[in-house]
């Protein structure tokens, strides 16, 4: 099986798509403008653990990082 990636950034927002053997098996289109929504994901890596307050501040790619706590996790 070919696998492949696409992705086009511009101003207004990143599309990414993924092939496999040349047929489109998933499109994601993120705008610039976007909100942020409950259920979002975002990939990130823990900076700091604040364990009086049973949080921890993430990198998820922007200017500030994410504060998580231990309660916003899922099961």
């Amino acid at each position: 099986m070919n696998k492949e990636l696409i992705i086009n950034a511009t101003s207004q927002g990143v599309e990414i798509a993924l092939l496999e053997d040349k047929k489109l098996v998933e499109l994601h289109n993120e705008r610039s403008d976007a909100r942020f929504a409950v259920g979002d994901l975002y990939l990130g890596k823990v900076k700091k653990l604040i364990p009086g307050l049973n949080a921890a501040f993430v990198d998820v790619g922007f200017e500030k990082d994410a504060f998580l706590h231990y309660s916003d996790l899922s099961p």
